[in-house]
């Protein structure tokens, strides 16, 4: 009797992890120009939120202002001189960040550093992921500019307001 084949359960589909923003830019400076301008308050002003306050040392919060009554703290969470930041975001104005985590990996080359981003954990779909990731390459390249030319163009700019 020939054998009767029988349809096979299709494979579930993956689950896709939760989103995350992944962006390399090449800057030409130092890894200790660029721990500089990503620890520093005044220098976080120069390229992303001009009204940044607080203390960039483990455990403490920074606080990014966006208007008198909108803002985001980001809890210092790691610092590794010339090679890393990381920042985890808190309950604040940007509740969907509450959660997440923003990393800055430095990779140093000859003449030039790459910084490696990314801002992950989300726990869910965002609406505004896109606006959020074109917002960090724009900072990004901020940052870039600050460096390489010394003028950045924090919030808010041409681009981003």
């Amino acid at each position: 009797m020939p054998e009767i084949s029988r349809p096979t359960q299709a494979a579930a589909a993956p689950v896709s992890p939760a989103p995350e923003i992944h962006h390399e830019v090449r800057i030409r400076a130092t890894p200790t120009a660029l721990y500089r301008a990503l620890t520093d308050v005044q220098q976080l002003g120069a390229w992303w939120i001009p009204d940044t306050r607080g203390e960039s040392m483990p455990g403490a919060t920074l606080e990014f202002w966006f208007n008198p009554t909108a803002h985001q703290d980001l809890r210092v969470a790691a610092l590794e001189p010339d090679r890393l930041v990381r920042w985890q975001a808190l309950a604040a104005d940007l509740s969907v960040w509450a959660g997440t985590e923003i990393e800055f990996r430095f990779v140093p080359g000859e003449a030039e550093t790459r910084l490696q981003f990314r801002h992950s954990g989300w726990r869910h779909a965002v609406e505004r992921f896109p606006h959020y990731s074109l917002s960090w390459a724009v900072f990004l390249l901020s940052l870039k500019d600050l460096l390489e030319k010394g003028q950045g163009h924090p919030f808010p700019n041409a681009w981003i307001n």
